[in-house]
């Protein structure tokens, strides 16, 4: 899509959430090239599409401007409209939410709306730029470096210096598609044709590779048999017992006192009867 031709001035307008911290920046280092180039024919216009109007900038974003010498304070917030985009020559968001937001307003505005990393081809690995807001002074310094790089790409752009009256066709960026590898060329015979590759061997050492990749479970059965070595140690343990049956044959030895007994009775039976005979004798007399 060309741009329209107008008069006086060709409008950019830049996109973000809250239009407090990364458009205000954006808007502040293009005006100041302009000014500083000459550049009279470029109006700079910001929107947010999450925001209300007359929000200030915040103060870290003041400060990062102030470090080089531009002034957001008179800065003042407003929500993205389907009239401003429709009058803008370009609209640039900070990430892929602010360019879908801004179509789903102006549908037909789908060929002059883009990421600012992603138009001014700054940084394609990283095409947004994130929220700053809440973060700290040094995530501030960061986004401004980001935001920075991407402007000072657009000012070389046709966009910017192209005059007026000269219509300028933007070019959106698309990534290249991923080249194939190339397969590797067989080396040539001595006749000048491609070495044949059997499949025979290439097959063998599929099937050699199996089987050294099967052999693994096997050194692992032959280390499973350690328990058998546990059994024989356990087998010890039975002999240990066996051993200590001992004290049962000590108990079987007790028993000998008991006949002792037995034999002490006999003499003790045999005496009295004797006596007992010898006292009968006189009295046949």
């Amino acid at each position: 899509m060309l741009l329209s031709k107008r008069k006086k001035k060709r409008t950019v307008v830049f996109v973000c959430t809250g239009n407090t911290c990364r458009s205000p920046m954006a808007q502040g280092l293009l005006e100041n090239f302009l000014e500083e180039s000459g550049v009279k024919h470029i109006e700079v216009k910001t929107a947010g599409v999450m925001t209300i109007p007359g929000l200030l900038p915040t103060p870290e974003a003041v400060q990062v401007m102030d470090s080089v010498k531009i002034d957001v304070r008179k800065h003042r917030s407003a929500p993205l409209t389907p009239e401003m985009i429709r009058k803008a020559d370009l609209v640039l968001g900070m990430t892929p939410f602010h360019v879908q937001f801004a179509l789903r307003m102006a549908e037909d505005a789908r060929d002059k709306t883009f990421l600012l990393k992603e138009y001014t081809k700054s940084d394609l690995k990283n095409y947004q730029i994130t929220d700053p807001m809440g973060a700290t002074l040094e995530v501030y310094k960061r986004v401004f470096r980001e935001i920075k790089l991407a402007v000072e790409k657009l000012c070389e752009m046709d966009t910017i210096l192209a005059p007026v009256d000269r219509p300028v066709k933007h070019e959106k960026w698309v990534p290249p598609k991923p080249q194939k590898a190339a397969a590797p060329q067989q080396p040539k015979t001595a006749t000048g044709g491609r070495a044949k590759t059997s499949r025979a061997k290439t097959s063998k050492s599929k099937t050699a590779s199996k089987k050294t990749a099967t052999k693994k479970p096997a050194a692992k059965k032959t280390t499973a048999k350690k328990p058998a070595a546990k059994k024989t140690t356990a087998g010890k343990t039975v002999a240990k017992k066996a051993t200590a049956k001992k004290p049962a044959a000590k108990k079987a030895a007790t028993k000998k006192p008991v006949a002792r007994k037995t034999t002490a009775k006999k003499p003790a039976t045999k005496k009295p009867v004797a006596r007992k005979a010898a006292t009968k004798k006189p009295a046949k007399k």
